[in-house]
């Protein structure tokens, strides 16, 4: 089978997956470019369900494509090279699932790869330097109804383990974090955290990490 091309499962075509904004081949309209709200709220879905489920991923990302006007969600794993690349994708399906947001996924534009595709290759060199891209935010109750919030950030690159997602059980700790780490002003941490505890998901967006940084925050 050819790197690349979608994956027929359980009779249901692959689709995209990824994240951050702008990427390879823009179009000559930069305006049909642009991410939707509903696609950043996916790309934060998919990449905590993804880390829940210990699938190794080595890319996450959206990447847009100017014949087709259209973002694909790319998805690198090991597993499409050990596994090969049905059971590879029906991991992948099973944890979204799994986190009951399967429905909310365009699994149409979803893409599982090879890390060693030349499409994963040039988006790796693309986010190897500083990434702007989006900070997630989850909340549930966990075992005894404690609280645990949940922070990835997007776009991911890693060396191929589980997609690491930083958690807190205290606000304050969390809010600390926001402001201390990623350098957010009060309000604007404040008032993502107002909309999570309403909601129980949302996003930062504009947030500036090296790979570096990342890394030494426990978000790459």
């Amino acid at each position: 089978m050819e790197r690349g091309h979608q994956i027929y499962v359980l009779g249901i075509k692959g689709q995209r997956y990824a994240c951050c904004f702008s990427r390879a081949q823009w179009g000559v309209n930069v305006d049909k470019a642009t991410l939707v709200k509903s696609d950043l709220k996916v790309l934060g879905q998919v990449l905590l369900a993804l880390s829940r489920a210990k699938i190794p991923i080595t890319v996450c990302d959206w990447h847009y494509v100017s014949p087709l006007d259209e973002w694909q969600l790319i998805v690198a794993t090991p597993l499409y090279d050990t596994k090969g690349p049905h059971e590879a994708y029906s991991k992948i399906v099973g944890a979204l699932q799994h986190e009951n947001i399967y429905q909310d996924v365009p699994i149409r534009r979803m893409f599982v790869k090879s890390p060693s595709d030349p499409q994963v290759k040039l988006l790796e060199r693309e986010m190897s330097t500083g990434i702007e891209g989006t900070i997630f935010l989850d909340f549930h109750n966990g075992p005894n109804r404690k609280n645990i919030y949940s922070v990835v950030f997007a776009p991911f690159i890693g060396p191929g383990g589980a997609v690491p997602a930083k958690r807190f059980s205290d606000r304050q700790v969390l809010l600390d974090f926001l402001e201390s780490d990623l350098h957010l002003s009060r309000s604007r941490a404040e008032e993502a955290l107002t909309e999570l505890h309403h909601r129980n998901h949302t996003w930062i967006s504009s947030i500036l990490l090296t790979k570096r940084n990342a890394k030494k925050l426990g978000l790459a």
